[in-house]
């Protein structure tokens, strides 16, 4: 044990947690340990995609050291710390570490560079000199929740559960949205402190900003259950050197946190996540010890019945995915027919606004100019038609896919409510389901095209065509507008269906992601605990008392490390730090 670990009780707390926990519990417990032992608070940029969060890491660090584009870009988390020597450090699945250059990040973290995470990284971490990182911090801008790339949102939501405070992005346009205000009650919950920007500020006018920051600070106070401060800016305005008032109130504010409140937040949140772990820990261990002890016939009856329940929610994951699959192939039977529908539905639309434009305006022009206007117009309608149907089926299927996760999620929660009752004579167990995300991933590369392809005949016919003199041009001209009309609306329309189609299969998968998720959330640790008392039952009466005196050995440790967790663990610890806070609970 360092020298730090035994001057700092959280430090030793940690330390005596990390040997009670799995693997997976002492990776948590390792980079909890870092920070505290670095007094580097980690801070979260979370936000749905295309909200300009890396724009605004940037900005932070007054240089352009993050990927940005038009498109949703960041695949991997990535952390940003103090150092004096700027580079990047990549740490592999398989164990291995390498540094690149700054200039690498592109190929690391970002979804043009490294898609789907080919080159299984399992965090980046980049360290530059900027001035807001040497005052205790380090900043983490994530991936963004909703991307077309359903990986990423895994990888979000994956990262909130590391972050002691947090920085929520949102932007102006477009405004707010119900997954928006889910993901805000999450943060809201897990972080020591929140703050909230308005991004893209500078799209709006006075009366326009005005109406959106009330709307946002109403939606953002519901979901956080406080009320909190909107800082409305220009991230990229802030990174060009404009001055923007917005970002450099948000920057001060930032910075006066964590000078004042910076060092007591980090032990506040490590305390509750290390509570968190010790909690889930002692279930495990309580039920393991408790239903081990209960051998006799009356007793064994009432073990075997709760593992029976436990087994029957386990049983129900193949239910609900079959559930969502059939769910999902029904929405896309539905949208398929709609888009065959209204390919014919809404030509006829089109063509008739097109009609009205060759017997009004451009009745008297020439062939070209006919073809050139008329190709332009149908070009647009034939969109505007496509995108409007493309937007109702978005919402359709966005709403069907919320009330399929409500289903299952209601299920899943009755089912582990009858597990908790099944539970009550042995343990008072309090287990928590996954809050349902964004479901529809926004089709961020989708286009549409209405460029004509035309073969080497008709590019000579339309030449000819064009080049008629008089009405026989004109004839023609019209002619040739009315065949592209009875293909290029459904054509359209045709390429709008195919991206929804794309985006409800992606949707789809992360439903099944997610359903096998909670159900290992609500049972692993548990079904651990059984197998371990089933063991047990079948030893013999020295193996039972060895393995009974090791479980009530990580019982006492548990109950000590709790008891520890719940009081100041450093001298000249503020009271306010010293309080069970409202992350520490949770």
């Amino acid at each position: 044990m360092s020298a730090f670990d035994q001057a700092d009780p959280l430090a030793v707390a940690l330390s005596e947690l990390s040997a009670l926990g799995s693997e997976q519990d002492r990776e948590a417990i390792t980079g909890l340990r870092d920070r505290l032992a670095a007094r580097r608070l980690r801070v979260l940029v979370a936000g749905e995609a295309k909200r300009g969060k890396s724009t605004l890491v940037n900005a932070l660090l007054g240089s352009p050291i993050l990927p940005t584009g038009v498109l949703p870009l960041t695949a991997l988390a990535t952390t940003v710390r103090y150092g004096p020597r700027e580079v990047v450090t990549a740490d592999f699945a398989d164990g291995r570490s390498q540094e690149y250059p700054v200039g690498a990040l592109d190929d690391l973290v970002t979804e043009r560079g490294n898609p789907g995470n080919r080159r299984r990284l399992r965090a980046v971490t980049v360290l530059t000199d900027a001035a807001l990182l040497e005052r205790g911090v380090e900043l983490v801008d994530t991936p963004g929740t909703g991307s077309v790339h359903g990986h990423n949102t895994i990888e979000a939501e994956s990262a909130l559960a590391t972050m002691d405070a947090a920085v929520f992005v949102l932007t102006a346009d477009p405004p707010v949205s119900g997954s928006e205000r889910e993901l805000i009650a999450k943060v809201a919950g897990l972080s020591a402190e929140m703050f909230v920007v308005l991004n893209k500020a500078d799209h709006l006018d006075g009366s326009e900003l005005a109406e959106v920051l009330a709307f946002t600070g109403q939606v953002v106070g519901a979901a956080a259950g406080r009320a909190i401060r909107i800082y409305p800016l220009s991230a990229r305005a802030a990174l060009a050197g404009s001055a923007d008032a917005g970002f450099g109130e948000f920057a001060a504010d930032l910075g006066a946190y964590l000078d004042r409140a910076g060092d007591s937040d980090l032990r506040r949140s490590v305390r509750g996540h290390a509570r968190r772990i010790a909690s889930s820990l002692r279930d495990e261990v309580t039920l393991a010890r408790r239903a081990a002890e209960m051998r006799g016939a009356q007793a064994s009856a009432r073990v075997q019945a709760f593992a029976a329940r436990l087994a029957a929610v386990r049983d129900g994951r193949p239910d609900a995915a079959d559930l969502a699959a059939a769910e999902c192939g029904r929405m896309l039977a539905a949208m398929n027919e709609a888009a065959e529908r209204a390919g014919r539905e809404r030509a006829r639309l089109v063509g008739q606004q097109v009609a009205t434009l060759l017997d009004g305006a451009l009745s008297s022009s020439p062939a070209a100019e006919i073809e050139r206007a008329g190709h332009a117009k149908l070009a647009e309608l034939a969109v505007a038609q496509a995108q409007a149907w493309r937007t109702e089926w978005a919402g359709k299927l966005e709403a069907g896919l919320s009330r399929l996760d409500e289903r299952v999620t209601s299920t899943l929660r009755a089912e582990l409510d009858a597990v908790r009752q099944a539970a009550a004579d042995l343990l008072g167990l309090d287990l928590a389901v996954v809050t349902p995300g964004r479901h529809l991933a926004p089709g961020a590369r989708f286009f549409y095209q209405v460029a004509e392809h035309p073969g080497q005949t008709e590019l000579l016919a339309g030449a000819i065509r064009r080049h008629l003199p008089g009405e026989a041009g004109r004839r023609r001209a019209r002619e040739h507008l009315r065949r592209e009309l009875a293909d290029l609306v459904p054509r359209q329309i045709g390429r709008a269906r195919a991206d929804l189609q794309y985006r409800l299969a992606e949707a789809g998968r992360r439903l099944a992601r997610a359903i096998d998720a909670r159900y290992l959330e609500g049972t692993g640790r548990l079904e651990k605990a059984l197998a371990d008392a089933a063991a047990l039952r079948s030893a013999t009466a020295g193996e039972v008392a060895a393995a009974d005196e090791q479980l009530a050995r990580r019982l006492a440790a548990l109950d000590s490390l709790l008891a520890a967790l719940d009081i100041p663990l450093a001298a000249g610890t503020s009271p306010a730090a010293s309080e069970v806070s409202g992350a520490d609970a949770r």
